[in-house]
């Protein structure tokens, strides 16, 4: 499964990690995906820097707009996400945690093109996660490591 940031990045031309993710993106049209990214992809593509108007995101989206395409995260992951979020020092990323237990609740595994995602899946048992950022043969562990030096 993929996230939001590489869905966005996927969807549109003019993203600095478009090439990147096209790839991941057209894999998973055939695939199930997040229904907390479904969303999260549309509130992102509405606003600026993209600012779509609607007709378009649907477009964009459309592969996934079927009951059988859609996750549906858990109930007892947004306990779990809840209880962590004081641990884990959880903000705005909140979104990232529950997205990475709808994906190992589902058994599949997460692709991603942001660090702290990464970071935040990998504390999951059995998770596999992919970071698509180039040049980076860091585990998102030691990425977190060295961006708190």
């Amino acid at each position: 499964m993929i996230d939001t940031s590489v869905l966005v990045a996927g969807l549109t031309e003019n993203h600095e990690f478009h090439a990147l993710a096209r790839p991941s993106v057209v894999a998973a049209a055939e695939g199930r995906i997040p229904g907390i990214v479904l969303a999260e992809a549309w509130a992102v593509l509405r606003r600026a820097p993209w600012n779509l108007d609607a007709a378009t995101v649907t477009q964009a989206l459309g592969p996934w707009m079927a009951d059988n395409r859609i996750v549906a995260t858990p109930e007892d992951a947004y306990v779990a996400v809840l209880r962590a979020g004081r641990s884990l020092n959880l903000g705005a990323n909140v979104h990232d945690l529950l997205i990475a237990y709808t994906c190992a609740s589902a058994g599949l595994p997460l692709a991603t093109l942001d660090r702290r995602q990464a970071t935040l899946a990998q504390t999951l048992p059995g998770l596999a996660v992919t970071l698509l950022l180039p040049g980076d043969d860091r585990s998102p562990d030691d990425v977190s490591r060295a961006s708190r030096r």
